[in-house]
């Protein structure tokens, strides 16, 4: 007798792959709609929140002139110590070396750079690079003139130390672990000849924020934020001392677009998810059953 259930098989393989390409479909859809709305969303809190982008130029030269005004860089030994001193038209700033070179490079800037970075800069939001330094030879916008300095254990720790009477040694390799004691001396040269100064610490991860709220809340009391010293993003303090930094922060949650994406997010990752699935099993070659 010839055998029945071959055509069946044939016929319950042809309706699997069917439903998996159907899958594909459903799977296309619920990406162009979620992702749709999820590019919607970001483009309306990045319009409804205009943060600023600065552009940097870092110096070069240790003479320039910056609002009519001569400004020096020199360096120099003072009280047996090694400081950098800025003028600025009659502002005088000495600044403590305070990671020393390790190797005695030709170049000021290139000595200096673990530590000292002096930038011109600029918000340049909404316009191409091009657009803004177009704009900067025109004189159309005023750039202004800032210092940025790293002092690796110049802030107190924020926290008692884990082990009571063990401190760690102060060197170069404990320096770039414990970032939340670094200094950030924020200097800007303003344009009646005056300069400001902010001090700004290392800004606290997400993952620390985090275990500092939830502690409050099981004790239940006032949930802590951020603190108002911290480094904040979209600051022209953040993006200068970024160039003194070994390494960079990482990027707090609390100011991304993605927080507004709501059920977009996970739909559009599951759509992507469903999609990988399902088109594998659709392109899957058949297989050969041994006689």
């Amino acid at each position: 007798m010839p055998d029945q259930s071959e055509p069946a098989q044939r016929r319950t393989k042809k309706e699997s792959r069917a439903f998996w390409w159907v899958l594909v479909v459903v799977s296309l859809v619920m990406i162009g709609v979620s992702g749709f709305s999820l590019a919607k969303r970001i483009d309306q809190y990045n319009k409804t929140n205009d943060n600023p982008l600065f552009a940097f130029i870092q110096a070069t030269s240790p003479s320039f002139t910056f609002a009519g005004r001569p400004v020096t860089v020199v360096e120099e030994t003072r009280d047996d110590k090694a400081v950098v001193v800025v003028t600025y038209g009659d502002q005088e700033l000495v600044l403590d070396v305070a990671v020393p070179p390790v190797q005695p490079l030709p170049d000021l800037y290139d000595r200096q750079k673990d530590w000292l970075t002096i930038s011109l800069f600029a918000d340049r939001s909404g316009m191409s690079m091009k657009e803004f330094e177009a704009k900067l030879m025109s004189d159309e916008i005023k750039p202004r003139l800032g210092i940025i300095t790293r002092t690796p254990f110049g802030i107190e720790p924020a926290k008692a130390p884990r082990f009571e009477g063990i401190e760690h040694e102060k060197n170069a390799s404990t320096a770039d672990v414990h970032r939340e004691q670094w200094r950030f001396d924020c200097y800007e040269f303003l344009r009646d000849g005056t300069i400001t100064h902010e001090v700004k610490r290392y800004p606290e991860s997400g993952k620390s924020l985090a275990r500092r709220q939830n502690y409050a809340k099981l004790k239940d009391e006032p949930i802590p934020g951020r603190r108002d010293d911290e480094l904040a993003e979209y600051t022209w303090q953040y993006g200068a001392a970024l160039k003194v930094m070994p390494r960079a922060p990482a990027i707090t949650h609390e100011r991304q677009a993605l927080r507004v994406s709501g059920w977009t997010l996970p739909a559009t990752a599951t759509g992507f998810l469903l999609l990988l699935v399902s088109f594998f099993f659709a392109i899957a070659p058949k297989r050969s059953v041994a006689p």
